[in-house]
């Protein structure tokens, strides 16, 4: 199962070694597929989209432990929608 997740940019790229390391940890295999830099849709930052792949009975747990990260902006199954 693809779970992505988008943080800003500005927080460096130590936050994806956090997440995957922390997603291990409490979910087993996961591997890190994407990461893409995208303008923010405001104030004229940039955010970095990231693509996980890891075992389907894992989503939910994942997902919690995603969005309740400070330097997340927002998780979700598979895709944003129209952002991505």
């Amino acid at each position: 199962m693809k779970i992505v997740y988008a943080y800003p940019a500005e927080k460096g790229r130590g936050v994806e070694a956090e997440i995957v390391g922390g997603l291990r940890d409490r979910c087993g295999h996961v591997v890190q597929t994407a990461r893409e830099e995208r303008d923010a849709e405001r104030g004229g930052a940039v955010d970095v989209i990231v693509t996980l792949e890891l075992d389907d009975s894992q989503r939910d747990t994942a997902l919690n432990r995603l969005r309740a990260h400070p330097a997340v902006i927002d998780a979700a199954a598979e895709s944003f929608g129209e952002r991505v």
